[in-house]
């Protein structure tokens, strides 16, 4: 679904006479793979460059050096722009930036229309969307009516109207209260797992990203840690010099084994520790 090599990202810092004041390199030789199909995570602290390298995948920046293949597609290419965004759809971390109707659904029939459907596929469209978040009930709302949670359950469904091949999450939980993260993130593990939709959740939240079959570390421009989420949390200090937490039950499994209680090693879940509590007592 994408292969990256090598890609870098400046930004270009001019003054008021539009003289290069400098230059910031804030992808820094990028390689990795996504296959089709797979859920994964990009993590990194604030600054790390996991939000440019997002915006490169949908073509809304382009790469300085290196080459990026979406889907098939050579990003170089202009060309390509359309096509690539709509195998790549894009959910940003604020919905109400994502919804620009007064009705749900007439903001999930949005894309396709501008993509030229016909008017009778894009309402089988707009409706097999909302199903899919479970926001059907809800298509004659306005969105200003709805849940943080719900806003972004509908931006979610106008993406997936236009029959994306993947979908990117840029930090889209991020402005959600507990409730809004937990839909969202359900909804987003069921599209990945029902409807095989690859899936690049970009995040600072560590609990969202037990889920994911592979994870991939940013640091200043730089992917320095790759693999399953629990080879990527066994390893604690490295984590710790990236600006990084623990998953809040492998850090109380932590804690407990410090006290001397023979928690298993390896826990990510709140389910998992629970288990291994039970099966102790």
């Amino acid at each position: 679904m994408i292969k990256a090599e090598n890609i870098v990202y400046e930004y270009i810092r001019r003054d008021e006479e539009g003289n290069v004041e400098g230059i910031d390199r804030v992808l820094d030789g990028i390689s990795l793979d996504v296959q089709t199909g797979e859920f994964i995570a990009v993590i990194g602290h604030n600054g790390s460059g996991k939000s440019t390298f997002a915006r490169n995948l949908n073509r809304l920046l382009t790469p300085t050096e290196g080459s990026l293949w979406i889907d098939g597609l050579n990003s170089d290419d202009m060309e390509n722009t359309w096509k690539i965004r709509q195998s790549t759809g894009m959910v940003f971390q604020n919905p109400d930036n994502q919804i620009i109707s007064s009705v749900v659904e007439e903001d999930v029939g949005f894309g396709p229309e501008n993509m030229g459907v016909p008017t009778d596929d894009i309402w089988k469209r707009v409706e097999d969307a909302l199903n899919a978040v479970d926001m059907i009930k809800y298509r004659s709302y306005s969105p200003n009516k709805l849940s943080g949670g719900q806003k972004q359950r509908v931006a979610i469904a106008g993406v997936l109207a236009m029959h994306p091949k993947c979908i990117i999450l840029d930090e889209a939980t991020a402005m959600l209260d507990p409730q809004g993260r937990l839909e969202t993130l359900q909804t987003v593990k069921a599209l990945n797992k029902m409807e095989k939709i690859t899936i690049i959740l970009i995040t600072q939240d560590m609990e969202e990203v037990i889920y994911a079959d592979k994870v991939f570390v940013m640091d200043h421009g730089k992917i320095t840690m790759s693999g399953t989420p629990r080879e990527i949390f066994t390893n604690e200090e490295a984590l710790k010099e990236c600006q990084l937490d623990l998953p809040q039950a492998l850090k109380l499994a932590n804690e407990l084994r410090k006290e001397g209680i023979d928690i298993t090693e390896g826990l990510l879940t709140a389910e998992e520790l629970v288990d291994a509590i039970c099966q102790l007592y």
